[in-house]
């Protein structure tokens, strides 16, 4: 049963006795207790529209300085520490110590930002995640060398990362009502007079507000706040649905998805699952929409939902997508009864590069002859083994030719370990052909006895179980 499932059910006096029982014992949980109960008892009219300014302003320098001092073409060398213990080209050396310095510095932006939480400050918070923001998009870095695509934007990953690290900090922590709409006026505000009429600004910290907001136990007045503000919502479109679902205005809800569905695939996703426990009719036109827009984007999230029941047309072609993503048989095998002859050629030819993957294909549709052409119009080598097992028995003469002259031209051009491995597996399929025991055998021995004598050949001949 999920947690918040049993939370909601259990007694007050139960989750009373638990927090009384964990507190005593942590001093963290004490120091977040007493901050909240401080922050609860009063307004703090301390923090306020100048003290966001500052923290912002002063934590852009800073760390617009930090970001500037990295030198892309002459790393920090000494605390470089390489991802992985194999060959790395020089280039790549570059990139990843650069990375690390950049890290690094996100690592002390990160505890920072920790800090104000255990404050009870998520107008503190807001205001450090805002002048972090304007120091990764200011910052100057030279990169002569060719590092980055784009600095300013690989420092904007990472501060959307520490976003994403703070948000989970911030739902186990406590902060009172006051605090929280206090911070949403003071980021509104700086939106307004800082960025007027920028509609992208704000949604680079939707997830922070979001998560902020689930602690409120009031996000009626946080919207209000939104709404008075005059903050384009839909640059918050997430935060925008989010709001109006915990203040339990579903006519809202509905609408403001309707608005924003296009624009933010969370938004889209949490509509269409509202209409596939609300309105089937209109969850296929809403998948059918999105998924004629971006197969890609939607065939994951659509194929748990769709069903042949649900809509024959779009299962089928959300699954075929599905199959040319994932190259399992098994997942063919859900869909096939429902397709066609034009559905399947369509799929082989997606994945024709994928030669025993469209083996199974045609084995699964019993088009062996096709199989066979396959393997007459050269399948390249490291397909062969799963294009040719199908028709071992279907076409036993040809299979045992094929075999035989594929491995023996390969011996006659190739050499090494890789080379002698792919070969007895080859002959391994060989002796699955029925009829031609005693001509595999020979065949076997012809290669095992292969004068000059090639050691690394016998012992994968043995390893195959061959001799």
């Amino acid at each position: 049963m999920q947690f918040e499932t049993i939370y909601s059910q259990t007694p007050e006096n139960i989750k009373l006795k638990f927090l009384n029982a964990i507190i005593r014992h942590n001093e963290k949980l004490k120091k977040e207790f007493l901050a909240f109960t401080k922050n609860t008892e009063k307004v703090i009219d301390g923090f306020c529209y100048s003290d966001f300014t500052r923290i912002v302003s002063h934590t852009q320098l800073a760390f617009q300085k930090q970001f500037e001092e990295v030198d892309t073409e002459n790393p920090d060398w000494e605390n470089y520490h390489p991802p992985h213990s194999g060959y790395i080209e020089d280039y790549e050396s570059y990139q990843y110590a650069t990375e690390q310095e950049f890290e690094a510095i996100i690592d002390v932006f990160t505890t920072k930002a920790i800090d104000k939480i255990i404050e009870q400050n998520p107008g503190g918070l807001l205001a450090l995640f805002t002048g972090f923001y304007e120091a990764t998009q200011n910052a100057e870095v030279e990169d002569d060398i060719g590092n980055f695509d784009d600095v300013n934007e690989y420092l904007l990953g990472l501060l959307s990362d520490a976003a994403a690290t703070v948000a989970e900090k911030i739902r186990l922590s406590a902060l009172s009502d006051k605090e929280t709409a206090k911070a949403f006026e003071l980021f509104f505000q700086y939106c307004n007079e800082e960025y007027p009429g920028n509609p992208h600004f704000p949604g680079n910290f939707e997830p922070l507000l979001i998560a902020i907001a689930d602690k409120s136990e009031n996000p009626g007045k946080l919207l209000e706040i939104l709404i008075g503000a005059g903050i384009d919502q839909s640059s918050l479109p997430e935060l925008t649905l989010y709001l109006n679902k915990a203040s339990g205005n579903l006519a809202d809800w509905l609408q403001s998805a309707l608005q924003f569905y296009k624009k933010s695939n969370p938004v889209a996703k949490e509509l269409l699952h509202y209409y596939y426990e609300t309105d089937k009719p209109a969850f296929v036109a809403l998948a059918r929409e999105l998924f004629e827009e971006n197969e890609h984007a939607w065939v994951d999230f659509l194929k748990e939902y769709m069903s042949p029941q649900l809509d024959k047309g779009l299962f089928v072609s959300v699954y075929l997508r599905y199959v040319a993503k994932t190259l399992k048989i098994s997942d063919y095998l859900i869909v096939q009864k429902y397709l066609n002859k034009d559905d399947v050629d369509k799929l082989l030819r997606e994945v024709q590069f994928y030669g025993d993957f469209k083996a199974k294909i045609l084995e699964a549709e019993q088009r062996f002859d096709e199989i066979k052409q396959m393997i007459e119009e050269k399948v390249i080598k490291r397909y062969f083994a799963g294009v040719i097992q199908p028709i071992l028995k279907v076409y036993p003469d040809f299979c045992f030719r094929q075999i035989k002259d594929l491995a023996t031209g390969t011996l006659q051009t190739e050499r090494g370990r890789d080379v002698y491995e792919q070969i007895a597996e080859w002959l391994k399929l060989a002796k699955k052909i029925p009829g031609f025991e005693t001509d595999t055998l020979l065949l076997i021995q012809q290669f095992y006895t292969h004068k000059p004598n090639l050691p690394a050949l016998k012992d994968e001949m043995r390893k195959a179980g061959l001799v």
